[in-house]
């Protein structure tokens, strides 16, 4: 399967975000086109459109899994990674794959030889890719409450928030979606209607209508945390661009992310949709319809930045995994398309995205962690930079390492406690060994975090 995979450089991952924040942005796009305007390309059209998607979401997904895969067996003498962990996470990760591929799959026949598709297969593949990813970001979700338990950092404490929250949103976004699907009329199959009609038809009821609020604003509170992590994570770069031009850089994402929400305060812009529906709907569209990619790719800048200034070969490939895992995971979130049951099953394609985003992303974060824990050197090193994108890879690292020292003296206490009874020194001293071990490693790195801050006050 080796040919499959790809050499996880800055380059290659580089390629596969532009091409998974394309296929996204379009996939939401045509429906909000066709809703706006009435206009759409011809159903032939969209279901090429459609199958094509399809066919890059199972190239893609197979090339990362098999490079993911390619780059940890290259290093398996070297590592000190769990194996149950990454395993778990690889057979998860692949079994989800090949569901998605046989489902999707399933649609398109369906569609081929019935002209109409089951919305019960639909249904199900927003089972198969929530559930998913719920379960992927459950093992994010515990690693980063164990390193803030540790660390109490709040740059850990901005992602632990921030994922939590997409973790809330994508459980209640299924919830949403199951309701969708099965309040309308296509139970009995979705036939080859133009888009805006599925759009006109579709009726919000109370329920969903509260959902779709609570859906933005976990989207909104996920965001707006993980942008202030971004931020404070790239600050260094207020001294290479100026104050100004950073916060101005900084900032148009956000501005970006939140101008849609003002439909909530009133649509400023709905006389130009009554006036120019066509002229005005391409316009926005064009515009507004890559939000939360933008952001997304803002938030891959922490791993992309990092990457360039870490010497280490293991860790510079698990922080570009994590790269593109934020990437894919923040750009996909959203049940804008979906919720209308359109021919063909256009939203469907972003949705069976996301557990890829965030399998790539636990691994990233794992192995990063997991590395930088276990070699004092590259540590060292990370304590004498002054790169604040580093911020997080240091605390994360720190933390791995006094949860991995807590381990080892409670295996070496149960290993001896039945030697309490006959030889109580001898106890006393191993504990007294391990604990030596562990203050010598971590006043080391404190004296190396010293002299950086003393530097820096100079």
């Amino acid at each position: 399967m080796n040919y499959s995979a790809i050499t996880l450089s800055k380059r290659n991952i580089l390629i596969l975000m532009l091409m998974v924040t394309s296929i996204v942005v379009f996939d939401s796009a045509i429906v909000r086109f066709s809703s706006y305007s009435g206009l759409e390309p011809p159903i032939i059209v969209n279901l090429l459109i459609f199958i094509s998607f399809f066919i890059l979401l199972i190239s893609i997904g197979t090339i990362m899994i098999n490079s993911v895969r390619k780059y940890l067996v290259a290093d398996k003498n070297k590592q000190k990674l769990q194996p149950l962990a990454l395993r778990n996470l690889n057979y998860g990760m692949i079994a989800t794959l090949i569901f998605t591929a046989v489902n999707i799959l399933m649609i398109v026949l369906q569609i081929i030889f019935l002209n109409e598709y089951d919305v019960l297969l639909l249904s199900a593949q927003t089972y198969l890719g929530y559930i998913s990813s719920l379960g992927f970001l459950s093992f994010l979700i515990f690693w980063f409450a164990r390193w803030l338990y540790s660390s109490r950092d709040y740059i850990i404490m901005l992602y632990t928030t921030s994922i939590f929250f997409v973790f809330l949103n994508l459980l209640i976004s299924l919830i949403y979606l199951q309701f969708a699907f099965f309040s309308t009329s296509s139970l009995q199959g979705v036939k080859p209607y133009p888009i805006y009609s599925y759009v006109i038809m579709h009726a919000g009821l109370p329920l969903t209508e509260s959902l779709s609020t609570l859906i933005d604003v976990l989207s909104l509170a996920s965001f707006l945390l993980m942008w202030v992590a971004t931020a404070v994570l790239l600050k260094q770069y207020r001294y290479k661009l100026g104050r100004i031009k950073y916060y101005i850089l900084i900032s148009i994402p956000l501005i970006y992310y939140l101008f849609p929400f003002q439909n909530y305060f009133g649509d400023v812009f709905f006389p130009l949709m009554l006036s120019s529906p066509l002229i005005f709907s391409t316009a926005y569209i064009l515009i507004f319809s890559a939000t939360k990619q933008v952001g997304a790719l803002l938030f891959s800048l922490t791993f992309w930045t990092a990457s360039t200034i870490v010497h280490d070969d293991r860790v510079r490939k698990s922080i570009l995994i994590s790269s593109i895992g934020i990437v894919i995971l923040f750009g996909s979130v959203g049940i804008t398309s979906l919720q209308y049951t359109v021919y063909p099953p256009f939203g469907i394609i972003t949705v069976a995205f996301i557990p890829l985003g965030t399998y790539l992303l636990a691994i990233g974060i794992y192995a990063s962690a997991k590395y930088i824990s276990g070699d004092a050197k590259l540590r060292k090193e990370f304590y004498k930079s002054a790169a604040s994108q580093l911020d997080l890879l240091k605390s994360i690292g720190v933390s791995e390492m006094e949860k991995e020292y807590e381990n080892r003296i409670r295996y070496v206490k149960e290993r001896f406690e039945p030697l309490e009874k006959t030889d109580a020194r001898f106890e006393t001293e191993m504990d007294e060994a391990d604990v030596k071990e562990a203050l010598h490693d971590v006043l080391n790195e404190l004296y190396y975090s010293k002299n950086k801050k003393e530097r820096m006050d100079s």
